[in-house]
């Protein structure tokens, strides 16, 4: 878009030259969205911040350089799974995240005392965000709205998501681990749980979707990620995926890099082969 490459009404009012007009650069933008379940724990085999919990810590890192072995050697993000949040979904629609870490606000907040986390996305939601300059600069941060929770649908699945998520929570085998909700105790009814989502509902990481794939008019690059209507053009990376995966984005964009390199590679040999012909 800074360059004059997008929908051109947006680009004239940021004062930009309109090199190309395609409206569909910077649209389409799609995202899971994302609850966290904040849990309080007593036990020192969760992270957190407490003097216990230090001297703990300590002792991890000590066994961590001499065996390679024990807390240290944690990714967090330790278990995970897919739902379906009733029988009439045909596949799952929510995925969970499982963090031995009481997590809030992407760990920008940090408490005292140790606790447990569970994310709760939705994998096929129907909003749809945009992706917009907020003025010529190039360090300028751009206006990124989500657009989440615009579709009915998705704000539906995300409470039955909450509820099947809270009960697997409380089952006895994790209920002995944790004792306290930290933010969602007081949270019951429908209304309540919309209210909340909506509050702390984010980003899990998973972009995609604003320089979209396809051949209709809010299409940006073709089947081979050439930009449409330029030359010499492409797009590789997940935002041009037409629609978000039912999951994490890291392996189909790692696949989209080396496809799009297999089909550079072809394009570049092109000219020797039609020599050769000739």
């Amino acid at each position: 878009m800074l360059s004059g490459v997008g929908d051109a009404a947006q680009l004239q009012a940021q004062g930009i030259a309109v090199l190309h007009h395609l409206p569909g650069v910077g649209a389409n933008l799609q995202d899971h969205p994302d609850f966290v379940f904040g849990l309080r724990s007593s036990s020192l085999d969760t992270f957190g911040l407490s003097l216990r919990g230090g001297l703990a810590f300590w002792r991890a890192v000590q066994r961590y350089r001499a065996e390679r072995r024990g807390m240290l050697t944690s990714n967090f993000a330790e278990g995970g799974g897919f739902l379906r949040t009733s029988a009439a979904q045909a596949r799952p629609n929510i995925q969970l995240h499982f963090v031995v870490a009481a997590v809030e606000d992407h760990a920008r907040k940090m408490r005292l005392g140790h606790g447990m986390s569970c994310h709760v996305c939705l994998l096929r939601p129907q909003s749809r965000g945009t992706v917009r300059l907020a003025g010529r600069d190039a360090g300028t941060a751009p206006l990124i709205d989500p657009g989440f929770f615009q579709h009915a649908d998705d704000m539906a699945q995300m409470v039955a998501g909450f509820k099947l998520t809270r009960e697997l929570l409380h089952q006895p085998a994790l209920r002995a681990h944790w004792h306290t909700e930290m933010w969602s105790t007081e949270t019951r009814s429908d209304a309540d749980i919309e209210a909340l989502l909506r509050q702390r509902a984010d980003t899990i990481y998973h972009p995609v979707g604003s320089c979209k794939m396809g051949t209709d008019a809010m299409a940006v690059v073709d089947a081979e990620l050439r930009v449409h209507g330029l030359q010499g053009l492409r797009v590789v990376d997940a935002s041009i995926m037409p629609t978000l995966i039912s999951g994490n984005t890291n392996a189909p964009a790692m696949m989209i890099g080396e496809k799009a390199a297999q089909m550079m590679q072809v394009a570049a040999r092109q000219p020797e082969v039609v020599a050769q012909a000739a």
